[in-house]
């Protein structure tokens, strides 16, 4: 065999395991580039839900201060004009950290006191895109938290323990 067709051999067989190599790193890659993206998207989604959840909080002592003072619940306008939260709103909503809040106050009645409920929904629910996994629910009329995984929380869903629970 000549030094020119053993050369020619090497060079395939050079060819063919570069080949194969590549064809076994670059789904290596791929995967260990989608787990980093996926552990990040579950960070996100960790914080996106704490800072809903310290809006609510917020919303819930703002409400009361403001039915202490002025005999009624406050819109989110109303919280915004007196520089309560600071979140752009949208329509009626206010969105933050991935989070749509929707808020709902009744006037008083002859027949009751006036009331607010507040959703806390993600604003990309399921998939890998998603800014959140639990859709929250606070009112005047329950106490705590509560939280559902699946639609829009209400009053009826489970309530939130502590914060190991998430």
């Amino acid at each position: 065999m000549s030094a020119k067709s053993e050369s020619k051999r090497l060079w395939r067989t050079a060819l063919l395991v570069a080949a194969v190599g590549v064809a076994v790193l670059v789904p290596l890659a791929w995967l260990a580039v989608r787990m980093y993206n996926d552990t990040i998207q579950q960070k996100v989604m960790s914080a996106n839900e704490a800072s809903a959840l310290a809006a609510l909080e917020n919303i819930q002592a703002q409400e009361q201060s403001f039915l202490e003072t002025e005999g009624r619940y406050a819109t989110f306008p109303q919280l915004a004009e007196a520089g309560v939260i600071q979140a752009p709103l949208s329509g009626d909503a206010l969105v933050s950290d991935g989070y749509r809040f929707t808020l709902k106050v009744t006037p008083k009645t002859d027949a009751q006191g006036p009331t607010y409920s507040v959703n806390a929904d993600p604003v990309r629910g399921g998939g890998r895109d998603a800014t959140g996994r639990r859709h929250f629910f606070i009112s005047s009329e329950v106490s705590g938290v509560r939280y559902n995984e699946e639609r829009p929380a209400t009053a009826a869903d489970k309530p939130r323990q502590n914060v190991q629970e998430y």
